[in-house]
């Protein structure tokens, strides 16, 4: 059951030149959820994301994360709070592993620190190892809850469309997500792939992973998500379960009538 709110915006304003991208858009998501965030092409939806995670700011209006304000922080620090950022084309290493790809993504690694690499170099190289706590064992566990791991040694550019998703899912996993924000997982994904992968995302909301994704393919969001938002021109113009959206006359007319 969703709990206190884990994003909250209010009135976020962002213009470019004379376009208004988004107009005193205030939303809600609660801990624990699993929304989506749905209009047509222009409406304001990838804006909303590049300001919550910080590649925007915005020229009015505040972010706030648990009830902190984070208006304007960079990705760095937004990633470090619990905050991860998927984009529509997986930004991944394409000349690395899968594995390492996951691996390079994780928080708090030992050998990261300048004076444990030199100078405990044994003791962190022991924890990296560590069946269970290290960092290879919680690749390990990612991949398999992903149900990647068959391709762990592959090279990421040698990937599917839905296997670069899933690996770019992976990182954020590593990265100790508590907000997961994904623009479109399922763009240039199979259909049949594209159910395995938000299936993949309900059982991590289910695991407690708070997850907000942009998404087209309507028929398979639909399923999955707990509540739709819905923007057009900037505007917030629906909000709440898929059932009530698709008989909104206003969602009809404005997306869903050309959808």
């Amino acid at each position: 059951m969703a709990g206190r709110d884990a994003l909250r915006t209010e009135g976020l304003v962002k213009r470019f030149g004379g376009i208004v991208a988004l107009d005193n858009v205030s939303i809600r998501i609660r801990e624990g959820e699993f929304v989506g965030l749905i209009g047509p092409n222009g409406s304001g939806k990838s804006t909303l994301f590049n300001v919550i995670s910080g590649v925007y700011k915005p020229d009015a209006g505040r972010v706030f994360y648990y009830d902190e304000d984070i208006t304007g922080l960079p990705p760095h620090r937004l990633y470090w709070k619990g905050i991860v950022r998927g984009f529509q084309i997986p930004r991944l290493w394409g000349k690395m592993l899968v594995v390492e790809n996951a691996a390079a993504a994780a928080r708090d690694r030992r050998g990261d620190r300048p004076v444990q690499a030199l100078l405990r170099r044994r003791e962190w190289m022991r924890w990296e190892a560590d069946e269970e706590r290290g960092l290879w064992g919680r690749v390990r566990s990612t991949l398999e809850r992903l149900r990647i791991m068959h391709v762990s040694l592959n090279w990421a550019s040698d990937l599917s469309g839905g296997q670069m998703k899933l690996t770019d899912i992976s990182r954020a996993l590593m990265g100790d997500a508590r907000l997961l924000l994904l623009d479109e997982p399922t763009a240039g994904v199979a259909p049949k792939l594209s159910r395995q992968i938000f299936e993949t995302l309900q059982r991590l909301n289910r695991e407690g992973l708070t997850i907000f994704v942009i998404e087209h393919r309507l028929e398979v969001l639909f399923d999955y998500v707990d509540r739709v938002i819905v923007m057009h021109e900037g505007h917030v113009i629906a909000d709440g379960s898929p059932e009530e959206v698709t008989r909104n006359p206003l969602v009809i007319e404005a997306y869903l009538g050309s959808a």
